[in-house]
């Protein structure tokens, strides 16, 4: 095969075309300018521009956002920051701060070296716990020390005594709130007899009540029968002799209905809760078949509300009772809290957006304080927590206490799965409102509104059988008298 020259001058013109349509072409212009590696790029740690191909040598060598490490302390630190970070880095050498001329001490066991080794460093008397006050290098410490024995043995001799004479202060007084707190155990076990027997007493008089209650309501359905009666023979008087007989009947039957019910009343009264008897009352007898139907009546009606008033009375009893068993006097309360889920649903709806403890006292005669919980948060926590807070409320011995209130609060959710409990506490602000001297029925509330979160909340054992318990605790710390007690 001949190849003739003019057709190799066309096919080279030819590829020649090819690439300069390429070259030409923006599509494959752009594609090869976004791989060029003698394009350039920009750095995005340092923002400096570069060839493509250098850019990788450039990150490694000499980028001033490069990520080197400490020569000290073998950390990563940017470069451009190599000079801030050697000004606190924790194991860069330094000289002494005394000047006692040792060098290349890392920064982080300065502290070591002035209190152990430093020559020039001032320290205390070894003796110093028994009452010396010399203070001085290591070079006069010694000198010290042998010159002052006589004095030094006469200091923990006396040193000694004083431990002494505490340690015997420390034991009667220990002896002192042994004896208290039996006494104190005595008096509560005293307390349950005494609740004990008074809850069986009310249990005794309600029975009595009700048997009462329901003898009245049945003399008063026998009552309206008989006036029915009456009236019915009223309407035929003209049939003489055995309506007279009938009416004499009923009239005897109403007389010892009469009888019972004052019976009945007798026995309300021995309960003290009805009024006494009208004087001459037990002299009365009824002079018309009207009057003692009505005079029934009335009396049946008095008795009602008389019983309608002593149930109240016996609630008011028992809730006292109730209030008495759970209060606390010695500043810590275990709160327990049923129906938890229903008690979300409604702060989350917004129907009911807190509940409140019982109230409980710091000391016998000391603060009356209660706390404060928002189960779906208050604050900072609506929403995602559970917010726990402490109220100061007012007492029967507010006169009486240093104000503002100033004790340490603490909250303790129990896990009822024994691992691991949620804790808070806070100290009071001594300039807030919320521990001043109370003027109106309880301060504003105040504590920890992020106490735990929901998500925690369900993950641990502090809800078991809808219940949960918290624990709040008062320091007492600083609280000394007989009110405290």
């Amino acid at each position: 095969m001949v190849v003739t020259i003019d057709a190799i001058v066309d096919t080279d013109m030819e590829f020649v075309n090819r690439v300069d349509e390429r070259l030409n072409c923006p599509i494959c212009k752009k594609t090869h300018e976004d791989s060029c590696q003698y394009g350039n790029v920009k750095c995005q740690a340092c923002s400096e521009t570069v060839e493509r191909r250098q850019l990788a040598a450039h990150r490694e060598q000499d980028c001033i956002n490069r990520a080197v490490a400490c020569t000290y302390c073998g950390g990563e630190v940017w470069h451009s920051n190599m000079k801030d970070h050697l000004d606190v880095c924790p194991k860069f050498p330094i000289h002494c701060f005394l000047n006692c001329g040792e060098k290349g001490i890392p920064r982080d066991m300065m502290e070591e070296h002035m209190t152990k080794r430093c020559l020039k460093a001032e320290h205390l008397c070894p003796f110093s716990v028994h009452g010396c006050e010399f203070k001085g290098t290591k070079q006069t410490i010694d000198p010290h020390v042998v010159e002052n024995i006589e004095s030094h043995l006469e200091m923990m001799s006396y040193s000694s005594h004083e431990c002494n004479e505490k340690s015997k202060q420390m034991e009667e007084k220990i002896y002192r709130l042994e004896q208290e707190k039996s006494a104190l155990e005595h008096q509560l076990q005293n307390q349950a007899e005494v609740l004990a027997a008074a809850r069986q007493n009310i249990q005794t008089q309600q029975t009595k009540l009700s048997h009462v209650e329901n003898s009245i309501i049945e003399q008063k359905r026998t009552t309206e029968k008989l006036l029915a009666d009456l009236k019915a023979f009223e309407a035929f008087r003209t049939n003489g002799d055995i309506v007279s007989s009938q009416m004499e009947e009923i009239m005897n039957t109403l007389r010892e209905h009469e009888k019972e019910v004052s019976s009945l009343q007798g026995e309300v009264a021995r309960l003290k809760l009805s009024p006494a008897t009208p004087k001459g009352e037990s002299n009365y007898r009824p002079k018309s078949d009207v009057s003692v139907t009505r005079e029934s009546e009335r009396r049946l009606d008095r008795n009602e509300h008389q019983l309608a008033l002593h149930d109240i009375q016996l609630s008011d009893h028992d809730m006292q009772i109730q209030m008495l068993e759970a209060t606390s006097y010695n500043g810590t309360y275990f709160w327990k809290i049923d129906r938890y889920s229903q008690r979300f649903q409604e702060a989350v709806s917004g129907k009911t957006l807190s509940i409140y403890s019982p109230p409980f006292y710091v000391g016998r005669f000391g603060y009356k304080v209660c706390a404060r919980l928002y189960p779906n948060g208050d604050g900072i926590g609506k929403g995602t927590h559970l917010s726990m807070f402490f109220v100061v409320m007012r007492g029967e011995y507010d006169a009486l206490l240093p104000w503002p209130f100033l004790q340490k609060v603490h909250f303790r959710l129990i896990d009822q799965d024994r691992i691991r409990d949620a804790y808070d506490a806070f100290r009071p602000e001594p300039n807030s409102s919320s521990f001043k001297r109370p003027t109106s029925d309880m301060n504003i509330a105040s504590g920890c509104p992020t106490f735990i979160s929901h998500i925690e909340l369900r993950q641990g054992g502090y809800i078991r059988n809808d219940t949960m318990f918290i624990k709040i605790t008062v320091d007492t710390t600083g609280l000394q008298g007989d009110m405290w007690q």
